[in-house]
C-alpha cells in the first residue's frame, strides 16, 4: 500500500480497537490491483490459520446506519459500560418522518462525511472511496453513459434504468424536505454525494437481522418509529467490511458470543499470504455486478452465470417478501453441483411440491428444462393448463403429449428473443427487430471496449449469451437445432 493508505487504515484499526473492535493478530489489511483492499494472513508468519478462527469483530458502537440518524451519534447496548447514547435525531422531524429509513441512512452518511475530522466515524469514512474519485466507487448504474451502453440488451441494463430513476426521485424528495425544514447548509447535500452514499451502502452494508444479536435487536427496535422494521435499512460495519467475497467460503457471523458485536468466524484454513474471505451469500453474477461491480469467472467447481426472468404478477395471498421476484436460467443444469446460486431455490421448490395444497407437474424434471429453475417451468405449465382448462395434476406420460411442447415453445420463444437482442445490440444499436429501444440507438455496432467498465460489460454480456445458448440447446434438442 501507499504510505497515505497505510496511514489511513492504521488510523481505522486504532479507532476501531479503541471502541471494541478486534482484528485477528495474524491478519493485515493489504491492497493489490485485482481485489483492491482486503484481509490476508501475514506473509511473514510461519504457520497459517486453522478453521474456526475469528477474523474480525465489529461492535455495534462503531456501526453506521439509520439507527445513528435517530440519535445523531453512536448506538450502544444499554448493558455496556457507556450505556445507551442519548440524543435527538440528526435531521428535523419533517425530514425524519417523511422519508424511508434507507434514504435517511444515506443522508446521515453524507452528514458525517461533510463534518470531516469532526465526525465520530472520520477514521472509517477516510478509508472509503472518496466522492471526488467517482471511478473508485461508481457502480454500473452510475457509470458514464458510453460505458452503460455496453450492457444494452441485458437484465442489468433494465435494472440500471430503474435504479437511476429511484435514486433521482429519492434525492429530489429528500433534499426538498431538507430545504423546507430550513436545515443549515442543505445545499451541500448534492446529488453526487447521494449517489456516492447509495453505492457505499449498496456495496458494503449488511442486513441488521443477520449481524445484530437478539439483545441488540430488541434494544434497537425500541428506537425505531412505528411501522419501521429492522430490515427496512442496512448497516455499515467498519473494519468488518474490508473482507472480500467468496461464494465458497465457509463462514459464520457470530452474534451470540458477544451480544455487543458481530464476529466473522472463518471455517476454512488459510496459509500465510492468502486472502481471507467473507461470504456475501449466493448471489448471481447479475446481482454481483449491480451491487458490487464485479463478476465471478466460471470454474469446474463453480459457475455463477444466470439470466433472470421476472415473475408474472402473483395473487396477493401467495406473495412472500422473502421469495425471489424472478426465475433463473442457468449456464449449467440447475442440478449440477457447480450451480450453487440456484440450489436454495431447488430446495424451496421441492418443499412446495410436497405441500398437499400445491398441484404441480413432473414437467420441470424433464431434460429439455435442465437449465431452467423448476418453479419457472411449473409457473408456465400452470398458466397454459389453466388457459386450456386442463388438469394440472398430470402424469409424466400425459404431460409429454401436449403441455410439455407448449411450455418448450413458450420458453424457447422468450429465450430466442433475448439471445438475438443481445446479438443485435453488438451488431448495431438497440437490437433491431428484437430490440426494445433500450440500446444506444445509433444504428452502429459498438466499438471494441476501451476501458475497464466496458470490458466488464462485454464479458458479462457474453456470459448472458452463453446462458441463453445453453438453455436453448437443451430446449430444442439435437433434432430441432
Amino acid at each position: 500500500m501507499k504510505p497515505s493508505e497505510s496511514s489511513r487504515f492504521a488510523a481505522l484499526l486504532a479507532w476501531s480497537e479503541q471502541h471494541g473492535a478486534q482484528l485477528h493478530p495474524a491478519l493485515e489489511v493489504y491492497h493489490d490491483d485485482v481485489t483492491k483492499f482486503s484481509l490476508r494472513v501475514r506473509p511473514s508468519l510461519e504457520n497459517g490459520l486453522e478453521p474456526g478462527f475469528r477474523a474480525v469483530a465489529c461492535p455495534l458502537s462503531t456501526t453506521l446506519s439509520y439507527l445513528n440518524a435517530l440519535v445523531d451519534g453512536p448506538v450502544r447496548l444499554a448493558s455496556s459500560p457507556s450505556g445507551r447514547t442519548p440524543g435527538t435525531p440528526a435531521f428535523p422531524a419533517q425530514f425524519m418522518e417523511s422519508l424511508p429509513p434507507h434514504v435517511i441512512g444515506r443522508f446521515f452518511l453524507i452528514k458525517e462525511y461533510l463534518k470531516g475530522r469532526d465526525s465520530f466515524w472520520a477514521p472509517y469514512i477516510a478509508t472509503l472511496p472518496q466522492p471526488e474519485h467517482v471511478s473508485a466507487w461508481a457502480l454500473p448504474a452510475f457509470w458514464p453513459e458510453e460505458d452503460i451502453a455496453y450492457l444494452a440488451g441485458t437484465n442489468a441494463h433494465v435494472a440500471i434504468a430503474e435504479i437511476q430513476a429511484n435514486v433521482k426521485s429519492e434525492f429530489k424528495q429528500a433534499r426538498k424536505a431538507l430545504k423546507a425544514a430550513g436545515f443549515p447548509a442543505w445545499q451541500d447535500y448534492t446529488q453526487m454525494l447521494y449517489k456516492w452514499a447509495f453505492c457505499i451502502f449498496t456495496s458494503r452494508s449488511f442486513r441488521p437481522s443477520l449481524v445484530l444479536s437478539e439483545p441488540a435487536k430488541q434494544q434497537m427496535a425500541e428506537l425505531l418509529p412505528p411501522g419501521c422494521q429492522l430490515d427496512d435499512f442496512s448497516i455499515l460495519q467498519p473494519l468488518f467490511d474490508i473482507a472480500n467475497h467468496s461464494m465458497t467460503a465457509r463462514y459464520a457471523w457470530d452474534v451470540a458470543s458477544d451480544p455487543a458485536s458481530c464476529q466473522l468466524v472463518c471455517h476454512d484454513a488459510y496459509q500465510p499470504g492468502e486472502q481471507v474471505y467473507n461470504n456475501y451469500g449466493l448471489k448471481t453474477n447479475s446481482e454481483l455486478l449491480l451491487a458490487y461491480g464485479f463478476i465471478l469467472p466460471p470454474t469446474p467447481a463453480l459457475h455463477n452465470d444466470y439470466v433472470h426472468l421476472r415473475k408474472r404478477d402473483q395473487p396477493e395471498e401467495d406473495g412472500d417478501p422473502s421469495t425471489p421476484g424472478d426465475f433463473l436460467i442457468s449456464l449449467r443444469p440447475v442440478t449440477d453441483p457447480s450451480s450453487l446460486a440456484v440450489h436454495p431455490r431447488l430446495a424451496s421448490h421441492s418443499a412446495a411440491a410436497r405441500a398437499p395444497a400445491k398441484a404441480t407437474t413432473a414437467i420441470s424434471a424433464l431434460p429439455p428444462f435442465a437449465h431452467c429453475e423448476p418453479a419457472l417451468v411449473d409457473d408456465l405449465a400452470a398458466a397454459l393448463a389453466a388457459a386450456s382448462g386442463e388438469n394440472l395434476a398430470l402424469e409424466r406420460e400425459a404431460a409429454e403429449e401436449g403441455l410439455v411442447a407448449r411450455v418448450k415453445e413458450m420458453l424457447a420463444g422468450k429465450l430466442w428473443f433475448d439471445y438475438h437482442r443481445l446479438k443485435a445490440v453488438e451488431e448495431g444499436g438497440d437490437g433491431g427487430e428484437y430490440g426494445d429501444g433500450d440500446g444506444d440507438g445509433d444504428g452502429e455496432a459498438l466499438p471494441p471496449p476501451g476501458n475497464r467498465n466496458q470490458r466488464l460489460a462485454v464479458e458479462y454480456r457474453q456470459r448472458c449469451k452463453s446462458v441463453l445458448h445453453a438453455a436453448l440447446e437443451a430446449l430444442m434438442g439435437e433434432g430441432e437445432r
